[in-house]
């Protein structure tokens, strides 16, 4: 049976809605998942990294998530910052998963002085080779999917194997299924319909499972 390692953000993260995950597994799949809301391409590939290095996996499918993020590790001083945060006052696995907001000096500042666009990007890329890589050795499958549209700028993501045209959410905006004052409401989480419509698209393009997509089309999507 497959055996199916998945991380990335809210897009992927089955949290105060359904995502393509719990499509897969109400299909019967084996899913490990480490995804998490809000968090950044640093936490999803860290953490699938890791996770490699201790289990063995016949899939693994990459989520990334949109730049710009910043995960905050917390502790005593600034966890208040945490709870004070008009929209990101939530943790996950002890991070707070934190982004570029314009109602947080400290972020604003941040963002402003010391943030390093170049650095981000070429530490995602070098851990994507790296997954990859793991993968490789390991004769795991492996799928890297954008769910936002990122500018990449450095060369070396051509040695990165994945679809860069397609974005998730360029997708979600553009499909029969959205919903605009649904996706204001709920930020940037496609809605139900799409999920599944997603889990569709993962399998046909990737997975290939033998029954999967026969229980996927059950599904009124």
């Amino acid at each position: 049976m497959s055996n199916i390692l998945i991380s990335g953000c809210g897009i992927t993260f089955p949290g105060e809605r359904p995502t393509w995950v719990n499509v897969l597994r109400i299909c019967g799949m084996k899913v490990k998942d480490l995804s998490g809301p809000a968090i950044s391409n640093t936490l999803i590939l860290n953490s699938l990294i890791k996770e490699l290095h201790e289990n063995q996996y016949s899939h693994v499918i990459c989520q990334l998530t949109a730049s710009k993020k910043l995960d905050v590790e917390l502790n005593e001083h600034n966890e208040s910052l945490m709870h004070n945060d008009p929209v990101r006052n939530f943790s996950h696995n002890g991070y707070w998963p934190s982004s570029i907001s314009e109602d947080s000096n400290i972020k604003k500042d941040y963002y402003k002085y010391l943030y390093s666009p170049t650095i981000e990007q070429e530490d995602t890329i070098i851990k994507l080779l790296h997954l990859q890589n793991l993968c490789d050795e390991q004769k795991a499958k492996l799928f890297i999917i954008q769910g936002y549209k990122i500018d990449w700028q450095s060369n070396l993501i051509d040695k990165v194997r994945m679809d860069k045209d397609f974005v998730i959410e360029t997708d979600y905006e553009q499909h029969e299924t959205f919903d605009r004052q649904e996706h204001i409401k709920q930020k940037t989480v496609p809605n139900k319909h799409y999920q599944i419509k997603l889990a569709r698209y993962i399998n046909d393009k990737f997975l290939k499972l033998d029954g999967l997509h026969e229980k996927l089309e059950r599904f009124n999507g």
